[in-house]
């Protein structure tokens, strides 16, 4: 993983593959470490980004988005 100016770059050298993920996706990436669910994630997302609102469906898609490249469980 390399984080560059405007986000994080992952790669895994398994299957040879490149992931490019910008601001908001590294953020929850980052927040995908097993010991928070989506509803808190959204919530620290909201408090990066002081939004007025949780982005709850917007977390639930990056998440699933990850979880279907393998890169999070």
């Amino acid at each position: 993983m390399n984080e560059v100016k405007d986000g994080l770059i992952v790669y895994e050298p398994n299957r040879d593959l490149v992931h490019y993920l910008n601001g908001s996706a590294s953020v929850i990436f980052a927040l995908c470490d097993g010991t928070l669910d989506e509803a808190e994630i959204a919530e620290l997302v909201a408090k990066v980004y002081r939004l007025d609102e949780p982005p709850g469906h917007h977390v639930q898609e990056c998440v699933a988005q990850l979880r279907s490249q393998g890169l999070v469980h």
